[in-house]
């Protein structure tokens, strides 16, 4: 007696498989595809179900079935806009059935009652053997032309976008300064790096002449958020304030003078701008500034080996449109003596671990490399940014301007 483990073990019986005139049919007729098999002449001897089903939407002339119809012939006869592609339908199951190609693929597209359609035909012979048979497949993919041509309308509006952005970074670029100035007593230096194509950081340098007297004014913002939005705001501070400056007044009543313009150009966007400004007359080492909402400025002390935050009360810009601002003053800016003002993407920008940089890493920087330029002092700062970013992209704007006193 066999044991159950050698029953299980035994070859599996596999039935004959008969495929009959009637289960090809079925097969046939069960498929999506519309199918024709054409003879060596191009005539249609068979079609499935879908064939019927479409030449009956489509009202296609002669018998329901196509059979007897020439396809070769009816191809040949096709005008208008799709008579190429009928002619290139044709001469490809020709090259088919004359055995110079083992299988032909197209698509075309096709006019119907209900619009237009796109097909893909694949005719392939049955065998190399008498009598020779061709099978002629269309397929729909009307759903994958439209996916295809929306993508590629994305795909051009995108790159169109892009190219829109390219162009804004470009104006923006030359908004900012081109060259760090050049004033006697005074080395400068300054930068902005943005995440995004357009950016809402923002610094200038502004020559001034007052009282026969040579100042530079520094002014450093940032705008909230990124993108084109705070780009726009960016610029409409810039002229806003170089406008302005060109009339009489102190630093204060110039700022609030471009904060009651922005409040009422910004009041229901939500955005506003933090801004320091920084007045500086090297001629008399005396510094005056006004800090609108912005980080305060760090100023060292080479000599005394101190740091001092230049701080002092005011709204950033946009907010209020009635906010007034405090000017405030230092007069022992001395040789040696260092100012560093930036955005606080700079002391914010964090490590792979979630950890912030800091101010406290700045100020070391600062103290080691006072000796340095003001480039000098710059460049070794935005290097420990990098460094510390440990190859992440930065999620915000870095700004950062360094004044040195020569």
């Amino acid at each position: 007696m066999r044991m159950m483990s050698d029953i299980n073990k035994a070859d599996p019986i596999i039935e004959p498989f008969d495929f009959s005139d009637h289960l090809a049919k079925t097969v046939l007729n069960s498929l999506s595809a519309n199918i024709a098999i054409l003879d060596q002449n191009g005539v249609i001897i068979v079609t499935n179900q879908a064939w019927r089903d479409y030449a009956t939407a489509n009202e296609m002339e002669g018998p329901v079935d196509s059979i007897g119809v020439n396809y070769l012939e009816l191809c040949d006869a096709t005008t208008g806009k799709e008579a190429k592609d009928a002619r290139a339908v044709a001469a490809g199951i020709r090259s088919v059935i004359r055995g110079e190609t083992s299988e032909f693929l197209y698509d075309y597209p096709c006019h119907g009652p209900d619009g237009l359609h796109f097909y893909y035909i694949r005719a392939i012979r049955v065998s190399e053997a008498k009598p020779i048979r061709v099978v002629v497949s269309h397929e729909d993919i009307t759903a994958l032309k439209l996916a295809e041509k929306a993508l590629r309308k994305r795909e051009h509006e995108r790159d169109r976008l892009r190219h829109s952005l390219e162009l804004a970074r470009e104006v923006q670029q030359k908004l900012l300064p081109r060259e760090n100035p050049i004033i006697a007593g005074l080395d400068v230096a300054g930068r902005s790096i943005y995440c995004d194509e357009t950016g809402g950081d923002y610094y200038d340098f502004i020559p001034l002449n007052q009282d026969g007297r040579e100042k530079l004014a520094v002014v450093v913002g940032d705008v909230s958020g990124h993108g084109i939005s705070s780009a726009l705001i960016m610029a409409t501070v810039r002229a806003s304030l170089r406008q302005r400056m060109s009339l009489p007044g102190s630093i204060s009543q110039i700022i609030g003078d471009v904060n009651h313009q922005l409040a009422g150009d910004v009041e229901d966007s939500g955005q506003f701008v933090t801004l320091f400004f920084l007045s500086i007359d090297p001629a008399r080492w005396i510094l005056k500034w006004v800090r609108a909402g912005h980080e305060p400025a760090i100023y060292y002390d080479h000599a005394g080996d101190q740091f001092e935050d230049l701080a002092g009360d005011g709204m950033a810009l946009g907010v209020d449109q009635h906010a007034s601002y405090e000017e405030n003053e230092k007069g022992d800016f001395n040789s040696g003596s260092i100012i560093v003002l930036a955005t606080d993407g700079i002391w914010e920008t964090r490590n792979s671990s979630g950890e912030m940089l800091g101010k406290g890493i700045i100020n070391k920087i600062i103290r080691e490399n006072a000796s340095r330029s003001a480039g000098e002092i710059l460049e070794a700062v935005l290097s420990k940014v990098k460094k510390f970013q440990e190859g992440l992209m930065s999620e915000d704007d870095l700004t950062l301007v360094v004044v040195k006193a020569v």
